[in-house]
């Protein structure tokens, strides 16, 4: 048998397809060009919006391109130049290794003109394609040609006259002085326009190209934009700010991490001397040389900074390799941590409006953003999970534990890595983030890590402070003395049976006034502390309730998009919509159940404030209404007509709800009923009252007493070998927040399902 040899082929089309999916928005495919032009060791990258003429403009000053780059690179689809030749003539490691990026002058519009020169050009190279070109049936690649041609001019003959004004503008200010000079460059006119731009898009856009490049590289690159011809020039800059509390520099250099920490919170004139006689303030870094100093100094082993022991997380980290990461910290106000005393620098008003626009944690590899971390405007805005981990625990700058946590809104960081250094850290190929691989999620393990140093020194000297505090104001020493007084008091009386006993004198009544009030201040910390738990166990009893749910989902996580993706290519239309039903539907449980998760730890669900008790308790029944229609229980929701508005803590409603809802859910799953029914009932007489009724199983022959079920690890939920496996907290919270309230607890229905009557005194 002979055997010939054929040669593939692929089809115009396809290409165009590869490239709009690779750069599929908008923003990004402007990014992309933008980032040619520092490829291209531009000083300065030019854009300009003419919506009005249908065109955008982009011109830059770098090294242009020749006949061969064009032919060999720029129209080579895929072209691995920027993998080899990764280093430019400025030192500026190429951002670009794909060769698609091209393709998002394809994504912006139908047609491009191009102007380039290089400095081995024989004169000004004009490049002309449309796209249109490659979506022609039946045509391959090879068939579809770009126009390409020498003009006997000047770079600068061919810019529009209204970006030339602006750079003769530019120039005269001194800015930069080698922007035509040099009459190298490339302009780019792109046409046929795809989308329609507004004044919103375009400001989007000018507002993203400031994180473009790194603050301390913007002095060697400068981005301008024009949003019409008509107006005047921007020079986008990214505002570095000279306020701070804390400065964290880290580099890591394969081996070891070297963490630095500039202190510029604390004003060194306000604190007494006594401060630094105390334990928390007599060993380094924590003496006053070390305040004056300001800059402390650390050195971490990979073992020391991750504390671990295991050769394989251990390796993963160097495997990451060499880094660099800024970071400044900016508390929002002098009251946000605590009461006490901390002898603060003054702050200025500005600094929530800069970190609104300037927050955030963001990636630069090789001196250009990865988007879109840090991005306020996406979902990787907190790409870390700062505030998740701030939110599971809590504590305060003088919490006795020292396990204050930033949050993601009080800082500004720069993470600098690059594809020469970083090998493991992976873009994707949509050009919109990294690949989330082993070596990323250790990455971010790594960096909070490194935020932990500070995190750490800043709760020590928060200690200190309150130590010192609690020191001055005699706070324990007041309290103990309160105490011994009111106990001689009481003492007295009982010796002279009944009569008056000697009144307390003026110095005994202020100590007694002061104690009472430093114990009310710890009763409403222990409040506060009380109602966190409480959300948080009534969290844990949520996720426990509908943890059949959860793992089903989770199973189905992965494959529903291939098998979405097999159904789309096949076109199977009834299996589509039955995938994206079956999708809708797991996305809104998760949505419910992260939103009573989260909702649950808000701190403003802590404060008492004045509320709408049947609005209130309509709002928890919505939240809760997609978890109940996975379950297939039905809510009756009835109220009378009226209106109760009370001081209360939404977070104890919500606590005493979800908790008889999740009962609820429990003794649906032990009865295998077809119809689940949950009624609840809001009246409102000379108290108000929550009637709440399900058609479950009841409480049975299982409490002698029904109202046991209300005591502290109670429970009806045993396994088949008669072993304990409820945690006994849901009705204890019921009753112990009712309790609060003044408010009665009366059963109502123990066989026939589960009953209970919730009386609120008004």
């Amino acid at each position: 048998m002979n055997l010939e040899t054929l040669n593939y082929k692929i089809s115009s089309r396809a290409t165009i397809l590869l490239g709009r999916e690779s750069v599929s928005k908008v923003d990004g495919a402007v990014i992309e060009l933008v980032k040619n032009t520092y490829d291209a060791d531009a000083l300065m990258c030019f854009i300009c919006f003419d919506i009005k003429n249908d065109c955008i403009y982009i011109l830059d000053n770098g090294t242009g391109m020749t006949r061969e780059t064009i032919e060999n690179y720029w129209m080579l689809i895929g072209t691995d130049n920027k993998r080899s030749e990764y280093q430019s003539k400025r030192n500026r490691i190429k951002s670009g290794e794909k060769g698609i990026g091209r393709f998002a002058l394809d994504r912006l519009g139908s047609k491009c003109e191009m102007y380039t020169k290089n400095k081995a050009s024989q004169g000004l190279i004009y490049w002309e394609t449309d796209w249109r070109n490659f979506e022609q049936t039946g045509k391959t690649l090879d068939q579809v040609k770009a126009k390409l041609g020498y003009l006997n001019e000047r770079l600068e003959s061919v810019i529009p006259r209204e970006l030339l004004i602006d750079i003769q503008e530019i120039n005269e200010k001194g800015i930069l002085d080698e922007f035509i000079s040099n009459d190298t460059g490339t302009l780019l006119k792109i046409s046929g326009l795809r989308d329609r731009w507004t004044t919103k898009e375009i400001n989007n856009i000018t507002n993203s190209m400031g994180f473009l490049i790194p603050p301390s590289e913007q002095r060697d690159y400068v981005i301008c934009i024009k949003k019409s011809p008509e107006d005047d020039c921007l020079i986008i800059e990214n505002d570095i700010s000279d306020e701070y509390d804390y400065k964290i520099t880290a580099e890591f250099d394969g081996e070891k991490f070297i963490v630095e920490l500039d202190r510029n919170e604390f004003d060194l004139n306000k604190i007494p001397s006594e401060v630094f006689e105390l334990g928390h303030f007599k060993e380094y870094p924590y003496r006053y040389e070390d305040f004056k100093r300001k800059k402390i100094k650390f050195d971490f082993t990979v073992p020391e900074l991750m504390n671990t022991e295991q050769d394989e997380h251990i390796n993963l980290v160097k495997e990451i390799g060499q880094f660099k990461f800024n970071y400044i910290f900016m508390k929002l106000a002098l009251t946000e941590d605590s009461k006490e005393t901390f002898f603060y620098k003054e702050i200025s008003k500005k600094r929530k409006l800069w970190l609104n626009s300037h927050g955030g944690i963001k990636i630069y590899r090789d001196h250009f953003l990865v988007r879109p971390y840090g991005d306020p405007n996406t979902d990787a805005y907190d790409w870390l999970g700062l505030d998740a981990r701030r939110a599971n625990n809590p504590a305060a700058i003088s919490h006795p534990s020292g396990n204050w946590h930033v949050r993601n809104r009080q800082g500004q960081g720069t993470l600098l890595i690059s594809r020469m250094t970083n090998s493991c850290i992976l873009d994707k190929s949509s050009r919109e983030g990294i690949i989330e691989n082993e070596h990323f999620s250790v990455f971010k393990i790594v960096i909070k890590n490194i935020l932990a140093v500070f995190e750490k020194d800043r709760a020590h000297i928060g200690k200190g402070m309150k130590d010192y505090y609690d020191i001055i104001n005699k706070r324990e020493t007041t309290k103990q003395e309160g105490k011994e007084i009111a106990n001689k008091f009481l003492d007295e009386k009982i010796e002279k049976d009944g009569e008056s006993a000697s009144p307390p004198n003026q110095e005994e009544v202020k100590k007694l006034a002061k104690t009472v009030q430093y114990l009310e201040e710890e009763r409403e910390e222990l409040i506060s502390e009380i109602k966190l738990l409480r959300s948080l166990a009534t969290n844990g009893l949520i996720t426990t309730s509908i943890v059949h749910d959860l793992k089903g989902i989770n199973a189905r996580l992965v494959n529903r998009v291939d098998s979405l993706q097999y159904v789309i290519k096949n076109d199977i239309e009834n299996m589509i919509s039955r995938h994206l039903n079956d999708l809708g539907k797991d996305d809104t449980f998760l949505k419910s159940w992260i939103t009573v998760i989260t909702n649950q730890i808000k701190k403003d669900k802590r404060k008492r404030l004045k509320k709408d008790l049947y609005q209130t308790i309509q709002d928890i029944i919505d939240v809760m209404e997609p978890i109940l229609a996975q379950k297939q229980i039905n809510v009756e929701f009835n109220l009378d007509e009226k209106q109760v508005h009370k001081r209360i803590f939404v977070a104890d409603f919500e606590s005493i709800i979800y908790n008889l809802i999740i009962n609820s859910i429990e003794a649906f799953e032990r009865t295998k009923l077809s119809v689940r029914k949950i009624v609840i009932s809001l009246e409102t007489d000379e108290d108000f009252t929550i009637h709440y009724n399900d058609n479950g199983c009841g409480l049975g022959e299982k409490f002698k007493n029904p109202y046991d079920i209300f005591k502290f690890g109670a429970t009806s939920k045993y396994d088949k070998d008669g072993e304990q496996i409820g945690t006994g907290l849901g009705m204890y919270i019921v009753a112990s927040t009712a309790r609060e309230y003044n408010a009665q607890y009366i059963i109502t229905e123990i066989n026939n399902g589960f009953g209970l009557d919730i009386k609120f005194p008004l």
